[in-house]
């Protein structure tokens, strides 16, 4: 089964946690709901310090196991039907899909859509470093926010990938 992703109102959520009481969905909901509230209020004392992978979505974004979407600081990786998109995504997968993570958070907690943005850590490699390392995502900078934490290693990874004609950077002339 091929799950898509569906933007739901956190009200709705909240009525449906009722008509979910003594349900097999009763636990979804309400863990839902009580991360929304922490990514809402950017509390992040009440963001998952650690969490299992349960899917990867793509090659910059996964699905906790709380059903909360993680997207990783710092990088974005290509699109569905952009070149390297598949590789990103299988890369993603080897380095995290089922995996305990260890989420390490930077300025921003959360996105516009709702997201959770921490940095992935897997047996101590920072996951959006060894995306950008191997070709498969790119830095993103902002122009008038605080830097990355990891900016400058996001850069140097980066570097190296492109001057190793690396995935995204194989044909770049930079």
């Amino acid at each position: 089964m091929n799950n898509k992703y569906v933007l739901v109102p956190v009200e709705l959520l909240k009525n449906l946690k009722e008509l979910a009481k003594g349900t097999e969905y009763e636990d979804e909901v309400k863990k839902v709901l009580e991360s929304r509230e922490a990514i809402e209020n950017h509390d992040v004392t009440k963001l998952p310090r650690t969490a299992v992978v349960k899917k990867v979505i793509d090659g910059d974004t996964v699905e906790l196991f709380n059903g909360t979407i993680l997207r990783y600081v710092g990088i974005t990786a290509p699109e569905e039907g952009e070149d390297f998109a598949e590789e990103a995504t299988k890369l993603n997968q080897e380095l995290v899909e089922g995996k305990e993570i260890k989420l390490e958070y930077d300025n921003y907690t959360s996105d516009k859509f709702g997201r959770i943005l921490a940095y992935a850590v897997v047996d101590g490699k920072n996951i959006s470093v060894e995306l950008a390392l191997k070709g498969m995502a790119e830095l993103v900078i902002y122009q008038k926010r605080k830097p990355f934490i990891y900016q400058t290693q996001l850069l140097e990874a980066q570097e190296q990938a492109k001057k190793q004609k690396l995935g995204i950077w194989k044909t770049s002339q930079s």
